[in-house]
């Protein structure tokens, strides 16, 4: 967490207590959800807005404990409040439920909290977790890991889990109630692939052509993509980085030089559009033939690789990515790749020898390579196919949930 984190964490948990008892203590039965950062949010999107959708007429709080999802959520409309978990003190956490008083308790994928989870527990307040993905080398499974064993045996009245690996642990561990419900962000990347959508500066840009998209990118990451254009003068390569900081090379123009503005010729003939503002990756995808998604070269693990994928189109990442299942599973489908290094990114981007001299993926019109038309479609297909597989995690988890 960098300083500007750092101070955004303490400073938005000034007074915190006294604000959440004043906006609820009018209220009962509120459903609370609680997201650590902006992909747990994304992971709890879809049920958020289901649980909206179905209760209208319920108050629905919101928690978070990273600024990278606070922020932006200031003005997220499907909830009634959105707030700063407190500190997991005894003392906090009792003046917050007594607060809050929630009807039900909804965390996602890796929120444990100790003395919060003990205390609902204590209070008999139904308490679930969703988009649970264990792993057979976690800590947590170690033998030492006393408070672990004790919340999944304990706190939760049911924990809904990814995959059938997942389930498997946790009966092992001595969870109770494990069911496979699936990953609900499957459900709204599907649903987002279906929305007409489009920007007016990436259309000028991109010139009704399939381009390439780079998105969720780090600095090597950049640098590769960057290495690769430069061999390949006339492609068009969509670049969202995960810290826009690339300026310049190989005739770069910014999304927010042109945001409200009139196209010119310098946007058309730009090889490279860089977005610098957030909010747009998940739509963005739909200008592509094929994507790269970063993040597991410098991270644990790539980004979203379903948010491509559900466009159809293929989907390549770095080599850190054996903890995501959505990678294997798109790999094993025929629909994704490993890359790592400059020479298996283009090879991915170009799906083979493409003969000399030519544009490389920018003629992919059609969302076909140019030396290989088939590789998008076939490819794409697949991935698709992979999306609508798993589609449904979202009405499991209402079932469970609300009945």
């Amino acid at each position: 967490m960098n300083t500007e984190k750092i101070r955004l964490f303490f400073q938005g948990r000034k007074g915190l207590l006294p604000r959440i008892a004043a906006a609820c203590q009018e209220h009962r039965d509120i459903i609370w959800f609680h997201v650590a950062s902006y992909g747990e949010f994304e992971e709890a999107r879809p049920v958020i807005e289901a649980t909206r959708a179905r209760f209208p007429e319920r108050k629905i709080l919101m928690t978070v404990f990273s600024p990278t999802v606070y922020v932006p959520m200031q003005h997220y409309a499907q909830v009634d409040w959105v707030f700063y978990l407190p500190l997991d003190t005894p003392w906090n956490v009792r003046r917050f439920l007594d607060a809050v008083r929630p009807a039900k308790a909804i965390f996602t994928i890796t929120d444990y909290w100790p003395f919060l989870l003990g205390e609902l527990h204590r209070r008999h307040i139904d308490t679930y977790i969703m988009s649970v993905r264990v792993e057979p080398d976690s800590k947590h499974l170690k033998w030492w890991d006393f408070n672990y064993r004790f919340i999944f045996r304990h706190c939760y009245k049911t924990v809904m889990v990814q995959n059938e690996q997942s389930r498997e642990l946790l009966q092992r561990l001595g969870a109770p109630d494990v069911r496979v419900t699936g990953d609900p962000r499957m459900d709204r990347v599907l649903a987002l692939s279906a929305q007409a959508w489009s920007n007016p500066v990436v259309d000028a840009w991109c010139g009704g052509k399939k381009v390439f998209v780079a998105g969720s990118t780090y600095a090597p990451e950049d640098c590769m993509v960057l290495e690769m254009a430069g061999r390949h003068p006339g492609s068009k390569i969509l670049l969202i980085p995960h810290e826009p900081e690339t300026a310049g090379a190989y005739g770069c123009v910014r999304y927010t030089e042109y945001e409200g503005k009139e196209a010119d010729d310098r946007l058309r003939s730009a090889q490279i559009l860089i977005i610098d503002t957030v909010g747009m990756l998940s739509r963005l995808y739909r200008y592509g033939y094929a994507a790269y998604v970063g993040g597991s070269f410098t991270e644990g693990a790539p980004h979203s690789v379903i948010e491509p994928a559900a466009y159809g189109i293929p989907v390549a990442f770095g080599p850190n990515y054996a903890r995501d299942h959505h990678c294997q599973n798109l790999i094993a489908a025929g629909a994704g790749r490993s890359i790592s290094n400059t020479a298996e990114l283009e090879a991915f981007a170009l799906e083979g020898d493409a003969p000399e001299g030519a544009s490389a993926f920018s003629l992919a019109t059609e969302g076909a390579s140019p030396s290989n038309p088939a590789f998008p479609s076939k490819s794409g297909q697949a991935a698709r196919a992979y999306c609508m597989a798993s589609a449904g995690a979202t009405e499991k988890i209402m079932e469970i949930i609300f009945g």
